[in-house]
């Protein structure tokens, strides 16, 4: 049992990141291997005291496989027992993981450097190129550490540097202490002296603004790195040797500033980025770094508006990494200096006058220091959280395209996940009056949608205005995190971005001219969530004005059928037409998938207005006959006077059918219709347990049904309907009449009966009313049977379940007893049958490890309810031991909804 303990945390270690997560905790271990929490307590102590382990005494108590954190970290670890991560990660940071970065835009840099010093047998003689204040110094620094760690070279070997610059008017005084002197050979130069290379034997010797050499200076190095041996000043006779390795900086080109004969002597030659080349994270991490020093120096936490912090990571160094720490310690030394309180709150007027200028001037305008975030400096750590209510909806709508097969159901649920974040910007305290000094961007937006939306002939509400410049305020205060979060998801974001711009490339369209218009005239740049998010609004106005009827027009050529579309849209006055342009060539084929996809993005809709040019219409009406679910009707040899025919007629609601005759009358036309298929009635079984349990309902179901009939009864997923609603695309799919299971889902307008229901035959007529109309009186007398029948408790049990029904409704009903003492409320016998079902069900699942661990909404209801919930644990004490399972906390969520706890 041991070694299988071993064995899991091993995998967990090679499998996952090293970081405080609760998979590498003792409760997590023993849930996962079904022993007792203090048994595996015990042998992870165990294997700590014999050095195999890593524990991190932190609440909760972290363990790690000492052999995987050294291969990952490539580090050697000294101790088993640390009292958090944090020293943990102190205790291995050395060389090169000092330097932020040097996993991100410094890993080719750092490993370039690597390699020079490592290189047989002395090493490789490098060049860091790279603008003041990027960090050569500190890099060269650093490969001296690495080198000594490693044991590349002694632990006596010394680093020396030197700033050739601090030597460009005295160059002859370089060159002696490079190479070292005798005595008399200039004047002052009394006794013999040992010169830097001769000091750096066995070390590094670092030149820094190499360029500054003169020629005969570099020149003189040539003989040193080609063999090891060179002339002291004052002495040509005697040769000197040493054995350090060489790093060169410089600031300049080399290719300009260096003797080609030089640079052919340095075979590594590393590019150092500047500030404003490297990532916005690391940027981040530097700032963060910086202030952290300043706090360990000052003794006082530090906190400082969200304002500050964005301009001093929109700010661009000039001197970079040099330039931004001597920024830092100046702001930090204005504000210390003040002594008003214990800690130092940093606000954007804090900020040196310089740093002002790269204020957006929509920031500035809505500027209020009153109204400025502050954050701990502790904050700005790590990787960036979607900590506010934008970057929130951001990771929301992104992790819904992720998880999301179906691009259009995806589509639907960003939508909800937007109307949630306007219903919070709108309700919300702060945002309820517009202020003086955001009345400027709603003036402005006010224009922007103006301009736009009647080009488009949109009708946007002055309220929906009016969120949007809220909107846009609430963007400017997260612009800068909003820009980081993006470069982290970057990938997934342009992905999602791509793929509006196929579905709905108008709404993307008019989304794009609303961007570029606030980009211009408020000076902010706008990232691609953004577009995204407004792209979705724009769908979302053009479904609330179709009413079900929407226009399609296909033409051959370039923006043809654009054209006609936007020029009778305007002339409508709304949007009633969709215009597709096609290839010249595009085969028949093509043009009925790209209906077919037209259909799938608008859907559910009732009718189609199809509107062709000449030449395609007998052959699409073929293709299309079999395939459509709604009432298309198609017109031939379209033209912007027809298209303005069809499109007035359908804004007086007249229905397709209709539209065709009047037209066919009036014009020189052909037309033809299309009748859409009829959806199937269906009933949808559910279980809260598993779609397994569903599967097993629907069989009991069909299997009580003299006959094979047309209604279908279909097992689905009960937490997609749960999450989707009406939007789940199974009622696009069929006409849903009724949902039957063991909890109800509470999809609006669907009725819903209760297993419980059919099996007590308590308020079962819906059911019977329903099937009654597929079957005659003998053989719905017949179904009435079957269903008493099959449908009795000990069935019910013996169906759903691999359980002995007479066993293990003993403890079953012990139980619901137990619980219903415990929660001091009684159950009808109808409910109380369907909590048996369940809680029969559950004990199957925990057999075949198929638990619940997670449910939304517990952790609140474990906040309220906690006490109750470890009393209903208890209850479960001997199933667990009865059957070797552990009834997980979270599938309390359900069983308190039959005693309508939950729900308060």
């Amino acid at each position: 049992m041991r070694e299988q303990l071993l064995n899991e945390l091993q995998k967990r270690c090679r499998e996952h990141g090293l970081e405080e997560n609760e998979i590498f905790t003792a409760a997590s271990l023993s849930e996962t291997l079904q022993l007792s929490r203090n048994t595996v307590s015990q042998y992870l102590n165990e294997f700590v005291k014999k050095g195999v382990l890593v524990k991190i005494n932190s609440r909760p108590v972290y363990f790690f496989d000492k052999k995987s954190m050294e291969t990952v970290w490539d580090t050697t670890i000294t101790q088993n027992i640390f009292s958090s991560f944090e020293e943990l990660e102190a205790s291995r940071e050395k060389d090169f993981e000092k330097l932020i970065g040097y996993q991100g835009s410094l890993q080719t840099v750092v490993e370039h450097c690597k390699a020079a010093v490592s290189y047989p047998d002395n090493g490789l003689p490098v060049l860091l190129y790279g603008a003041t204040g990027s960090g050569k110094s500190f890099l060269a620094a650093l490969t001296y550490q690495y080198a000594l760690h490693h044991k590349i070279v002694k632990s006596t070997a010394k680093f020396i540097t030197v700033n050739c610059a601090e030597y460009a008017n005295n160059p002859e005084l370089l060159t002696a202490n490079l190479f070292g002197y005798v005595k008399g050979a200039y004047t002052g130069a009394e006794e013999n002296q040992e010169g830097l290379l001769s000091l750096a034997n066995e070390g590094v010797l670092f030149l820094d603004e190499v360029h500054c050499l003169e020629a005969k200076c570099q020149e003189k190095l040539f003989q040193y790195m080609d063999k090891g041996i060179y002339h002291k000043v004052g002495d040509n006779e005697k040769w000197y040797r040493s054995n350090c390795r060489l790093i060169f900086a410089t600031t300049e080109n080399p290719q300009t500033t260096l003797l080609k004969t030089l640079l052919r002597r340095i075979p590594i030659t590393v590019v150092v980025p500047s500030l404003k080349e490297r990532p916005l994270q690391e940027k981040r991490e530097l700032i963060y770094s910086m202030f952290m020093n300043e706090k360990k120096r000052i003794q006082k936490d530090i906190f400082i508006s969200n304002l500050a912090f964005q301009t001093l990571l929109d700010f661009t160094f000039v001197g970079n990494v040099g330039e931004m720490e001597n920024s830092i310690k100046a702001i930090c030394a204005g504000v210390f200096v003040k002594k008003e309180q214990d800690a130092l709150n940093i606000h954007f007027l804090d900020l040196p006058s310089y740093f002002f200028k790269t204020m957006k001037s929509v920031q500035m305008k809505t500027y209020d220091r009153e109204s400025e975030t502050m954050l701990p400096i502790e904050e700005l750590h790590g990787t960036k959280k979607a900590a506010t209510p934008l970057l929130l909806l951001y990771e929301r709508i992104l992790g819904v395209h992720k998880k999301n097969d179906d691009f259009l159901q995806g589509i639907e649920r960003c939508r909800l996940l937007i109307q949630n974040f306007i219903d919070y910007m709108f309700f919300k305290e702060k945002y309820n009056v517009v202020s003086s000094n955001e009345d400027f961007l709603l003036k402005m937006l006010d224009k922007i949608y103006s301009i736009i939306m009647n080009k488009y002939s949109l009708a946007v509400s002055n309220n929906q205005i009016k969120i949007y410049s809220k909107f846009f305020v609430e963007y400017t205060k997260n612009v800068t995190d909003a820009k980081i979060w993006i470069a982290m998801h970057q990938e997934e974001v342009t992905l999602f971005h791509n793929n509006l711009q196929d579905y709905y490339p108008r709404a993307y369209r008019i989304a794009n001219e609303v961007v570029e218009n606030v980009e211009l005239n408020l000076d902010v740049e706008l990232d691609e969530m953004i577009v995204i998010i407004l792209t979705l609004s724009f769908i979302d106005i053009d479904q609330d004005t179709n009413n079900g009827r929407i226009g399609l027009i296909l033409c051959h050529g370039y923006s043809t059928a654009s054209s006609i579309s936007d020029t009778a849209n305007h002339m409508l006055g709304s949007h009633v037409f969709d215009g597709i342009d096609m290839e010249l060539r595009i085969s028949i084929d093509k043009i009925v998938q790209l209906v077919d996809d037209y259909l799938k993005q608008k859907a559910p809709i009732q009718e189609l207005m199809l509107l062709v040019d000449m030449g395609s219409l007998e052959k699409i009406y073929e293709k299309l006959a079999p395939l459509s679910d709604c009432n298309i009707g198609l017109i031939n040899r379209v033209s912007t006077a027809t298209a303005l025919e069809a499109g007035n007629m359908m804004k007086q609601g007249r229905n397709v059918k209709a539209i065709l005759e009047a037209l066919k009358n009036n014009n020189v036309i052909s037309t033809h219709f299309i009748e859409g298929k009829k959806r199937k009635e269906a009933i949808l079984t559910v279980c809260a347990t598993g779609f397994g349990t569903a599967k097993k309902i629907s069989e009991l179901i069909i299997t009580s049904l003299p006959r094979t009939i047309e209604l279908e009864v279909i097992p689905y997923d009960y937490q997609s309907l749960l999450e989707n609603g009406l939007e789940d695309m199974i009622f696009s799919e069929y006409n849903v009449q009724l949902m039957v299971g063991t909890l109800d889902p509470e999809v609006k307008g669907i009725p819903y009966m209760a297993m419980e229901s059919i099996m007590t035959n308590d308020e079962a007529q819906e059911l019977y009313q329903l099937i009654g109309k597929y079957l005659d009186a003998n053989e719905l007398e017949q179904f009435s049977k079957n269903i008493m029948k099959n449908f009795t408790l000990s069935n019910i049990v013996n169906h759903l379940t691999i359980l002995n029904a007479e066993k293990v409704m003993e403890d079953v009903e012990d139980i619901v007893t137990d619980l219903e003492e415990l929660l001091e409320k009684k159950l009808s016998p109808t409910t109380k049958v369907g909590l048996y079902v369940h809680i029969s069900c559950l004990i199957e699942r925990m057999i075949l490890r198929q638990e619940i661990t997670t449910v939304e909404g517990f952790d609140a209801l474990l906040g309220e309810h906690g006490d109750i919930i470890m009393k209903m644990k208890h209850v479960f004490s001997g199933v667990e031991m009865r059957y070797s399972v552990e009834v997980p906390y979270p599938e309390m969520y359900y069983i308190l909804n039959y005693f309508k706890i939950s729900d308060n």
